[in-house]
């Protein structure tokens, strides 16, 4: 008769080590290895995010500029203005934010790279102006105003390139850009651009001004600086400082200044 065969029973001590559980140097190392993926993954997420949100907002820049073009076809080939002040007289009622509104609405007033604070709280500057919010992101070219021009303010009204047949390059002059997200500027619509030039490094002032990095999702400085800028024509671009400003006599704001600059559109 056959013998039957029965498996030899574990002892204990292999029992507890087959069921034994991480050990805490072999957790800590678990740990270290999703730590790590989870470090070089931000960097990746954060980059396709501030492309998305690049391309919402040169979506809103061009829905501005169509927007105004409409305006001129409404209004004898005129520009719209500015009125949102920085400090001081203003007439908010004459503002782009307002003319404009019937074309597109307020909701591409605000960009999604805008993270200023005066969205929510009221601002109040040195000028002992009464607090105010912020109502856009962008501004305007203050060269193309019948109002805040400086050929205006040495020439009188008749100089204003305030309508697109003074403008000899459309696509080459900028109409809109992100304004600064703090300060007196960050709830006006538009800058001063004959003032950057006051030194020799033309982006310290402009960026007291106007957003001259928006497109880089945080603030820095110098002429490589990138932001998203809309032009006379509705165009639109992400450009660096440099290329759209070098001096009075070079740039892309005023439609009399010398072309082309560095890295020509």
């Amino acid at each position: 008769m056959a013998h039957q065969l029965h498996p030899k029973p574990l002892s204990q001590g292999h029992r507890r080590g087959s069921q034994r559980g991480f050990t805490v140097v072999e957790l800590l190392v678990v740990i270290g290895i999703i730590a790590t993926l989870m470090a070089l993954m931000f960097p990746a997420i954060r980059t396709v995010r501030l492309a998305g949100w690049n391309a919402e907002d040169l979506s809103q820049i061009r829905q501005l500029g169509v927007a105004h073009l409409s305006f001129q076809q409404m209004n004898s080939d005129r520009f719209v203005d500015v009125g949102l002040p920085h400090g001081g007289y203003g007439n908010a009622a004459r503002s782009f934010v307002e003319r404009l509104e019937p074309y597109l609405g307020t909701e591409v007033m605000k960009s999604p790279l805008d993270q200023s604070p005066y969205w929510e709280v009221d601002y109040s500057g040195e000028s002992g102006a009464d607090p105010v919010r912020r109502r856009t992101s962008y501004g305007m070219n203050n060269y193309l105003s019948r109002n805040y021009s400086p050929r205006v303010a040495l020439e009188g009204p008749g100089a204003a390139a305030d309508r697109f047949s003074r403008v000899r390059s459309p696509d080459q002059v900028v109409s809109f850009l992100h304004m600064a997200q703090t300060g007196d500027f960050a709830v006006s619509d538009h800058p001063h651009v004959e003032n950057w030039s006051f030194g020799p490094e033309p982006w310290r002032l402009a960026r007291s001004q106007v957003s001259i990095s928006a497109a880089e999702g945080r603030e820095t400085e110098g002429e490589l600086s990138i932001s998203n800028y809309g032009f006379v024509d509705g165009s639109t671009s992400t450009r660096r400082f440099e290329e759209v400003y070098e001096s009075l006599q070079r740039n892309r704001f005023d439609p009399d200044a010398d072309r082309p600059l560095s890295g020509d559109l």
